[in-house]
């Protein structure tokens, strides 16, 4: 017997896609780093919204987490739909605890929280300094959310901003789930404007064509979203000298 929804004629089915911006607004993001941030993603959702236009089938619903002292929803806990989702202004204050927003995402990635046909979450990380919480609650999260099949199965994806000695690039590794991809390195504003764009459109789109957990079994991984390499772009001149 089929279990497919009916839909009236003319009408494609939906499948719930759900996207997490997880962004860090520790007291060092002050400045160009939180200024940019805030407008790479308000200009990221009309890039989303247009590269969904050949997708029909897929029903994007945001959210986002927000960790410094300690973390916390900045959009949610409640889902809400692309087409209605704005990006509140984030501002900058205390330490970077990592660990805590990496838990909070692994506890909506449960089964119970994530819809049984919905296809790959995404997941994006954005942070410019080292996890201020214990290691060992670092690595307890990253086992926690590997522990979740949808944790698995996620297009988790992280950038960093700054110079590379102000972040643990290892640390962040633990949190992406295509190593072929790595960690992606904002070093200045057009740069995270670009990768933040790349990475939001690029995995919406792959999780868009990736399998769910009913197609494909638990323990399988998020490997099965193809993503292309994010664009590697030429400075330009009046850029050149322009640093985080």
């Amino acid at each position: 017997m089929s279990t497919n929804i009916p839909t009236p004629a003319g009408e494609v089915a939906k499948r719930p896609l759900h996207f997490f911006w997880m962004t860090d607004y520790s007291g060092s993001m002050r400045g160009k780093k939180i200024a940019t941030l805030n407008q790479a993603i308000r200009e990221a959702l009309p890039e989303v919204k247009k590269a969904l236009n050949t997708h029909p089938q897929v029903d994007v619903k945001m959210r986002a987490i927000k960790f410094a002292d300690d973390a916390s929803w900045h959009v949610g806990p409640e889902p809400v739909s692309l087409e209605q989702f704005a990006w509140p202004e984030l501002s900058f204050d205390g330490i970077t605890a990592t660990a805590q927003a990496i838990n909070l995402l692994a506890g909506e990635l449960t089964l119970e929280n994530m819809p049984r046909r919905g296809l790959p979450p995404v997941c994006v990380l954005v942070s410019d300094g080292f996890c201020t919480d214990p290691e060992k609650e670092y690595l307890d999260a990253i086992a926690k959310l590997n522990s979740q099949p949808w944790g698995k199965k996620a297009v988790r994806l992280a950038i960093a901003i700054g110079e590379e000695s102000d972040y643990d690039e290892d640390q962040l590794l633990k949190f992406v789930s295509h190593p072929e991809i790595g960690v992606m390195k904002a070093h200045n504003p057009a740069e995270l404007l670009n990768y933040i764009k790349w990475a939001s459109v690029t995995a919406t789109v792959g999780a868009s064509l990736g399998k769910s957990k009913a197609d494909s079994p638990i323990g399988e991984t998020s490997n099965n979203v193809i993503l292309s390499p994010p664009p590697i772009e030429q400075p330009i001149l009046s850029d050149s000298n322009e640093v985080f």
